[in-house]
């Protein structure tokens, strides 16, 4: 999987061809706005080892033991029984949800990568060929009209390749999507417990 934090942009004369054609109507193709860096930076923030290092280190357990070593009591007993229910409890499914969330985001940036390449390398060569056409319209005896038609072809080849090449990155950032989504739900219930109508005990909300 290739992943950078870098944006790739379209080169001008490139970008020009595209701006010509989808004014026309002609060219179906879209650049993507999206900006691939922001993929990787959020990757590599979920999959910080700092931060899940600093989780796997955290003991409630030993945190519990030592306050009622001390203190003894409902307010003791009410924190045991918060400690236990908040979701540091469960670091090792924290540490490998963020490992997931990391793999999604990074798989996000390698799919958009990927589809800007192919965008560019598909762009590159129709503009060669749009070139060679346009090259047939200096000519006395020359139909523009029907360069014009040659041109529009070129395209609707280019718009169905790339059209797959579409279909292959929009599965992608679907299905990670869809993990990210998934793995919300968790941050969703810690939210959930730290709410004041929680009261303060750590239990789930009830509906």
């Amino acid at each position: 999987m290739t992943v950078g934090d870098y944006s790739i942009n379209l080169p001008d004369d490139l970008l020009d061809l595209v701006k010509r054609w989808t004014a026309e109507g002609t060219m179906q193709f879209r650049w993507p706005t999206d900006d691939e860096g922001n993929y990787k930076h959020s990757g590599d923030r979920w999959g910080s080892g700092n931060v899940q290092s600093e989780l796997e280190q955290l003991n409630p357990e030993r945190e519990i033991k030592a306050v009622g070593q001390k203190n003894e009591g409902p307010a003791i007993d009410a924190f045991a029984d918060f400690w236990r229910d908040v979701p540091a409890r469960n670091i090792a499914n924290l540490v490998e949800s963020f490992k997931v969330m990391s793999v999604a985001l990074l798989a996000m940036n390698a799919a958009l990568i990927a589809y800007k390449n192919a965008a560019i390398r598909g762009l590159a060569e129709l503009k060669k060929e749009l070139d060679e056409n346009q090259k047939w319209a200096w000519l006395p005896w020359s139909d523009d009209g029907e360069i014009h038609k040659r041109a529009q072809k070129l395209i609707g080849f280019f718009d169905e390749t790339a059209q797959y090449d579409l279909e292959d990155f929009n599965a992608t950032m679907a299905n990670s999507t869809s993990v990210i989504q998934n793995e919300g739900k968790l941050y969703d219930d810690i939210a959930k417990r730290f709410t004041p109508d929680t009261e303060k005990t750590g239990k789930k909300l009830t509906s």
